[in-house]
């Protein structure tokens, strides 16, 4: 709606379409949905909303050919969380954030499972350098608690005027109140500097497993505490057993198995996990 509204205000009547990503997650509303074009989460749901127009995450040549004058905003994870824990090339961030500026069309951020923290700075952008017009968070900001929040730039939601937008439980007073409290402790004296040094301890062990069953773990991906590991082995199956030991995980696309631990996990507790994931390594082998 920001995006929509942005293009409306500026009479830019022809900036109606929106690029997103192969591999994309952003939520199971029906414009999510419509967003990401994933059979697996939309199917039932048709017809879809018209707009979108998805392209291969990481590659730059297909998305500047796909950019023209009915283009009003590129739409992309900076990590895809469902899409297999796959970070966007910083390079390719940064040509985003180029293309958008010199063409008047606004970048959009989803962080909602890489932003407040877990990719080691405040928000995973960061990385690159650039900063987006609109962002989607969640998850983190609340640490638990049910909060999100759509950020916009002054510039980016000058259409968006009193009465274009509502919601029944904005501005919930208990949420604003977790959502403080969680600021209080992640901005703590280095606190991102502690997941990043937590976040390549757990990228170590994970890869030092990796070579001792290269049949089992293909690869191991992410950055921070966002970590993904690509199996070779039914990765639902892996996630069965992990939870024969007491470890709870989910899985995503290219049959990666997803490893978020909390950001304030110990050292010890990172040990338990990698020592849980050997342990069924040496089972499916």
């Amino acid at each position: 709606k920001i995006i929509r509204s942005y293009h409306y205000f500026h009479q830019n009547h022809l900036k109606k379409n929106i690029i997103t990503f192969e591999g994309a997650f952003h939520g199971r509303t029906l414009a999510a949905l419509s967003a990401q074009q994933n059979e697996k989460y939309s199917k039932g749901f048709e017809p879809l909303l018209k707009g979108f127009i998805q392209v291969p995450f990481n590659n730059l040549d297909i998305l500047k050919k796909t950019v023209n004058n009915e283009t009003a905003a590129i739409m992309i994870e900076p990590v895809q969380g469902e899409g297999g824990v796959r970070p966007a090339n910083l390079d390719f961030l940064k040509s985003i954030h180029h293309i958008c500026h010199e063409n008047n069309i606004l970048l959009f951020l989803d962080e909602v499972q890489c932003g407040f923290g877990r990719s080691g700075k405040l928000f995973s952008y960061e990385w690159a350098n650039i900063e987006p017009d609109v962002m989607a968070v969640a998850k983190g900001i609340g640490s638990g608690f049910p909060l999100g929040a759509c950020l916009a730039t002054d510039s980016a939601s000058i259409g968006m005027t009193k009465g274009t937008h509502g919601s029944t439980y904005g501005g919930n007073p208990l949420a604003m109140a977790v959502g403080n409290a969680v600021l209080d402790i992640i901005f703590e004296k280095d606190f991102f500097k502690k997941v990043k040094q937590k976040g390549e301890y757990f990228d170590n062990g994970l890869n030092k497993i990796k070579s001792e069953f290269p049949k089992i773990i293909n690869e191991v991906r992410g950055i921070g505490l966002m970590k993904g590991i690509k199996v070779s082995v039914d990765n639902t199956e892996f996630i069965k057993k992990l939870m024969d030991h007491k470890m709870l995980t989910v899985k995503a696309e290219e049959n990666v198995i997803r490893l978020f631990p909390p950001l304030i996990v110990q050292n010890q507790e990172l040990d338990e996990a990698l020592s849980k994931i050997e342990k069924v390594c040496k089972e499916m082998s």
